[in-house]
């Protein structure tokens, strides 16, 4: 009952139902009292009408009936009339009892569609009351109990069947606390109601729960529509619960803060403590003279405490302090002892780094100072800390030359009144020591300790001067040590430098040879005396054996192979300039020649290098001078015949040169690292062609560009590419990197991490010259790219040779099968085309499409095909 009063007191629609339902009774009831009056009203209609059509009217005729009998009229009419009037009263009542019982089936319908939804509702809020922790109960103002809904029943221990029309005095209280709740419905029954009375059902036991319970007054609830004075109480035990583990971490709280307090204080006094050993140590650092200073490995540079830029002249921050501006203030006589010195501490050859050295103040003076430092090696042989002292020690050197210059004189004093012949022999021995010290230095080289260029040249002169000599000179470069010095540091190089030295000094066993460095990774052989030229190739073919086997640096294995060119005397010259450059020429063609080869001397060879000399020179000003034009080939998707794209290809057109192909100067441009600005140009005017075409509505598009590894290497290559995109505005999406073959193979550690951030950022990355290289299928895995370029060696065998036919199936199968889209170049007559669309390449260029075009001839290209080619 309670649920149903809360129901039609809360249910606005329901009431406009009863409502409907109430003046629908009324309009029958209504309907049932006019009925009557209705058939009245049809009767007096009918006797008027037979007044009218009264036959004696009819023969009324000056005032007299004539011709009619009226006892005859009415014998036939009186009958007739009672039945109308019989048949149309009965019609009326019959209506009547239909329209009656119609109404009263809609309005039972009614009724019973009423009580379902009722019952729906209430069962719907005695399901939420029940399941929901509220305990109900209520009682009549004559204390009856009317209701105790389930959930009471569980915490009270009461039936409510049980206590329903039983006084509130005669319930028993099974349960502790049960007899409060009765003095709660006792109080409201006399109107003095409670709101948030909190205790726990049973009480005083670890298992009861706590409660809140208020009182209130409905009325027209009760039987007869009396009032009925409910008690409501909601479950708050696990709020308690809450609450109690509130206060519980409170006080844990509290004594964690006074615990902190007492840290703070302990740390205070602490940094109290910090802060007098420090200005301890500062007095005692000013006091001592010494000035500290720092070396940091992340950044290459240096710190020095203020006071030294008081002594030198210098203001704090004038200076970049990196290692190169501190080495040009050391005396150029004193650099070389100091570098030595701090290459063998580090090498871990001397316990503490010492040295004296003299520096260059502001003002042009030289100061001497004695440094002393230690350098911490970690377990991967790092070093993180490097620091030490310097101490001015100017003034005692000065008093050094001022006693020397003393004792030289009262040396001179002595020699003079005691001299003998053996001290005579003893100076003459020192100057002997000192010559050859200085001859050492002058003509080996300090890493390698090999002779160095001056040795080389000198004995290559005195050989020459001797009539009818025959010989022979290898110039050595080693390949790839700028990647490996620039990637593993320079005492990592330093370390494979002395490697190779040694492994050359073993090789070569032969009397008359001399070994000797140039300088970097340069290395020269010379060879005297030589029978015939086999004997020297075979020397060439010996190295190359060597130097298959790996350098053990550390816990690194390092392959590295060597280029050898070799010039013989007196064929290829007949002096040491000519002897070395013809063998530097030589070197350099078997670079070219793709490395780990030796070439004998051409005289051809001369032309081509002073056509590369000419073509460096011109390279380094045609990017300032705007001598660089970009052309785009199209690319065709084969499924569509659309364009989808474009590669961008640089082109050189130099003013002395003329047109420059780029497998002249792009090869060029890498050795040089010219390829770094001319790539990120490259780059950049690519990449604002494409947002050109974009707002010609072009967006479906891709423009691809060639990198170089030496792009690659540097560390701002990232921020480069990114920064290009956000300049010109352009989808990282339209933008895709193409990347040789070789490129990954040779630098696969040092770049995947690059072009992986790079993919992850929507830049697709594909793979240029696929199967020219020799990557194998595990390392293809792992290469983040999204295209595969088949080259063109591949494809222009097509037409005649099924094994190619066969191979570009399988690369195009093989990419299919790893997620990658496969592109075709060299596409140049149309059974090539035909046979790709066959196998199911994707895209395709060539000359068949389109030959590469400038960019005004690209864009009249797409308005005259706009993108249908094919």
């Amino acid at each position: 009952m309670l649920s149903i009063m809360l129901f039609l007191e809360n249910n606005p629609k329901e009431k406009l139902a009863m409502k409907r339902c109430k003046v629908i009774v009324l309009f029958f009831f209504i309907l049932l009292l006019l009925l009557p009056g209705a058939a009245h009203a049809a009767r007096k209609e009918v006797a008027y009408k037979a007044e009218l059509d009264y036959p004696p009217y009819k023969y009324i005729l000056n005032g007299y009936l004539t011709g009619f009998d009226i006892e005859q009229y009415f014998f036939n009419h009186s009958e007739d009339y009672a039945k109308s009037m019989r048949l149309r009263t009965i019609s009326g009542i019959a209506i009547g009892c239909c329209l009656l019982a119609v109404a009263a089936f809609l309005l039972r319908m009614y009724i019973r569609h009423l009580r379902r939804i009722i019952r729906a509702e209430q069962q719907f809020f005695e399901d939420v009351i029940e399941h929901t922790g509220i305990l109900v109960w209520a009682v009549q103002e004559d204390k009856t109990v009317l209701r105790l809904n389930k959930y009471g029943e569980r915490v009270t221990g009461l039936s409510e069947q049980e206590i329903v029309g039983k006084s509130l005095d005669d319930v028993e209280a099974k349960v502790a606390g049960v007899a409060r709740l009765k003095e709660l419905l006792y109080r409201a029954i006399g109107y003095d109601f409670d709101g948030n009375v909190e205790f726990q059902i049973p009480n005083g036991v670890s298992e009861g729960r706590y409660f809140t319970f208020r009182t209130m007054l409905i009325k027209g609830l009760g039987s007869g529509a009396s009032d009925a004075f409910v008690l409501i109480g909601i479950d708050i035990n696990e709020f308690k619960r809450n609450e109690r583990k509130l206060e519980s971490s409170y006080g844990k709280l509290e004594a964690t803060h006074l615990e902190l307090a007492a840290a703070k204080e302990e740390l205070q006094d602490q940094n109290e403590k910090l802060s007098f050993s420090e200005q301890r140590f500062r007095l005692a650092v000013e006091a001592s003279g010494a000035f500290l200073w720092e070396y940091n490995y992340g950044n290459q540079s240096n710190w020095v405490s203020e006071r030294w830029y008081e002594v030198m002249g210098y203001e704090p921050g004038e200076l970049d302090m990196s290692v190169e501006t501190v080495l040009s203030l050391v005396h150029p006589d004193d650099r070389e002892r100091s570098r030595k010195a701090r290459d063998e501490h580090l090498a871990g050859l001397t316990p503490v780094y010492e040295s004296e050295y003299r520096m260059r103040t502001k003002d042009g003076r030289y100061f001497w100072f004695e440094v002393r430092g230690k350098a911490l090696v970690d377990r991967n042989q790092e070093v993180p800390m490097f620091l030490g002292s310097l101490i001015d020690v100017t003034n005692r050197k000065q008093m050094e030359l001022k006693l020397s210059g003393s004792y030289q004189e009262l040396e001179a004093t002595y020699e003079q009144l005691a001299a003998t012949q053996q001290e005579l022999v003893d100076q003459y021995g020192t100057l002997l020591e000192n010559q050859k010290k200085m001859h050492h230095l002058a003509y080996y080289d300090s890493l390698s300790h090999l002779p160095n260029r001056l040795c080389l040249l000198e004995t290559m002169e005195e050989y020459f001067q001797l009539p009818g000599g025959s010989a022979a000179l290898l110039f050595v470069d080693t390949d790839n040590f700028k990647y490996i010095n620039d990637t593993m540091g320079h005492k990592f190089g330093d370390i494979l430098i002395r490697q190779v030295s040694e492994k050359l000094q073993s090789s070569i066993v032969r009397e008359g040879s001399m070994l000797s460095r140039l300088g970097g990774d340069e290395f020269v052989v010379f060879i005297k005396d030589i029978k015939d030229r086999e004997e020297v190739l075979a020397l060439a073919e010996r190295l190359f054996q060597e130097f298959k086997i790996p350098f053990q640096i550390g816990e690194s294995s390092v392959y590295i192979s060597v280029s050898i060119g070799i010039s013989f005397y007196p064929a290829d010259g007949t002096t040491t300039e000519e002897i070395l450059k013809n063998a530097d020429v030589a070197m350099y063609r078997a670079k070219e020649a793709g490395k780990g080869i030796f070439v004998v001397y051409d005289k051809s060879m001369h032309t081509e290098f002073k056509e590369r000399m000419m073509i460096e020179k011109h390279l380094r000003s045609a990017l300032d001078n705007e001598e660089f034009e970009l052309f785009y080939q199209p690319q065709v998707n084969l499924l569509t015949g659309d364009i989808s794209g474009f590669e961008a290809l640089i082109r050189w057109n130099s003013p002395d040169l003329g047109f420059v192909s780029p497998l002249s100067f792009i090869k060029i441009a890498e050795d040089s690292r010219l390829i770094i600005p001319i790539g990120e140009w490259v780059l950049r005017q690519a990449c604002h062609f494409m947002a050109g075409l974009c707002r010609q509505r072009y967006n479906d598009y891709r423009i691809a560009v060639n990198i170089s590894v030496i792009q690659l290497l540097q560390d701002n290559f990232i921020p480069s590419v990114l920064g290009i995109l956000t300049e010109t505005g352009i989808s990282p999406k339209c933008l895709e990197l193409e990347i040789t073959e070789s490129v990954f193979m040779e630098s696969f550690e040092r770049i995947v991490d690059k072009l992986e951030y790079l993919q992850s950022k929507g830049i697709r990355i594909a793979l240029d010259d696929f199967g020219t290289g020799y990557s194998s299928l595990s390392y293809l895995q792992q290469l983040p790219i999204s295209t595969l370029k088949i080259d063109k060696a591949f494809i222009d065998p097509l037409s005649e040779n099924s094994y190619s036919q066969s191979f570009i199936k399988t690369m195009v199968s093989l990419g299919h099968e790893m997620g990658l889209e496969v592109v075709a170049e060299g596409v140049e007559d149309r059974s090539q085309l035909a046979f790709l669309k066959k196998t199911g390449c994707d895209k395709v260029q060539g000359y068949l499409i389109s030959k590469p075009l400038s960019q005004r001839n690209t864009q009249d290209l797409l308005k005259r095909y706009g993108h249908d080619m094919v």
